[in-house]
């Protein structure tokens, strides 16, 4: 008599359901990763993005902003939320919060903002692909693993950390807002005279 292997019926949808809760609890954010993780990389964000628009934050100013976004976020993650959309939520409070601390309009918060958030992400998929490349772990086993989620982006915030480092002390600089204000003011007045 052949043994067959015990098989159990699933109702349709269940797995789906689990999977979608298995979701919604990674996006959530447990407290250790704002501080070790989300403030950190808040930080070199709004760094970035100013620094690569010809701005010079000051880095209490930097800590404020990233201090009340990682805040933000892990208030924004606890809502029961279709995974992805926090995004859409934190940008506009980063914006915000960029505009009041670093004396900003809105344009140049949100300049900042976007273009910190493509070069980050764009780091970030770079990062993701050489780490687990070298270390054999998958981005998901990285993601569930406590540890390993707060060691992964690591390589990343350095090297985003000395590319800001280099940024500004040589005074580079993708697009200079200020400089280009400065232009505009001058070509005013002489058109005035």
């Amino acid at each position: 008599m052949a043994k067959y292997p015990l098989m159990t019926i699933q109702p349709p949808g269940i797995g789906i359901a689990q999977k979608e809760k298995r979701l919604l609890l990674m996006e959530r954010m447990p407290l250790y990763l704002v501080v070790f993780q989300s403030i950190p990389e808040t930080a070199i964000l709004i760094s970035l993005g100013l620094t690569l628009l010809g701005f010079k934050p000051k880095l209490k100013s930097v800590l404020i902003i990233a201090s009340l976004e990682s805040l933000a976020s892990f208030l924004i993650r606890t809502l029961p939320l279709t995974p992805g959309i926090n995004v859409f939520l934190q940008l506009p409070v980063l914006i915000v919060l960029t505009a009041c601390c670093c004396s900003l309009n809105l344009l140049d918060a949100a300049l900042a903002s976007l273009l910190s958030l493509v070069v980050l992400a764009l780091t970030e998929t770079v990062f993701n692909l050489l780490i687990s490349a070298v270390s054999g772990i998958a981005v998901r086993q990285a993601l569930e693993d406590p540890l390993l989620r707060l060691l992964f982006p690591l390589p990343e915030f350095v090297f985003l950390t000395v590319v800001i480092i280099i940024l500004r002390r040589y005074n580079l600089a993708l697009f200079d807002i200020q400089e280009l204000k400065s232009l505009e003011r001058l070509k005013g007045d002489e058109k005035q005279k």
